[in-house]
């Protein structure tokens, strides 16, 4: 059984190591046509970017299925038109909703945040795109965690 100041360990240490830097990230820009982002989404073979402003702030994600939507929103019938993904700009279709949590973070809470994404936008106290967390790194963690609790409460049985 876990001690409760073992538990904290994992739950209160900060995220810092556990981010993937802005380098390694995949981003698209507000002011680029559908058409493109749509190209960048396929090609990196990802569901979902974040939307990183000319300054580098979060202004959103966006992902093949918010594209989608708004394609279906903005046809006449019950047709997509694909031909006119270039007339859009990312900005028009994004989540707005994903501004991202401090780089600073504790786990507990970036844990919490995850639960029904697949990443976070990470950002610094100046709102900078600092990188992403995802919900894989986090989970490789916990696992990570009860796999070594698991060894030390059997070392200890024996």
């Amino acid at each position: 059984m876990l001690k409760r100041d073992q538990a904290g360990y994992l739950f209160e240490r900060k995220i810092t190591p556990f981010i993937i830097p802005k380098e390694q990230v995949v981003v698209v820009d507000p002011d680029w046509s559908l058409e493109r982002a749509l190209l960048v989404l396929t090609r990196k073979g990802t569901n979902s970017v974040p939307v990183i402003n000319k300054v580098g702030q979060v202004e959103g994600l966006i992902s093949k299925t918010e594209i989608l939507d708004f394609m279906f929103k903005i046809s006449q019938g019950n047709e997509i038109d694909f031909s006119q993904l270039s007339k859009y700009k990312v900005q028009e279709a994004m989540n707005k909703n994903h501004s991202g949590i401090l780089a600073n973070s504790i786990f507990s809470f970036a844990f919490e945040v995850l639960i029904n994404r697949s990443y976070i936008p990470i950002i610094d106290i100046k709102g900078m795109f600092v990188g992403i967390l995802t919900r894989k790194v986090m989970m490789e963690q916990v696992i990570e965690y009860f796999k070594e609790e698991y060894m030390n409460t059997v070392a200890d049985q024996i």
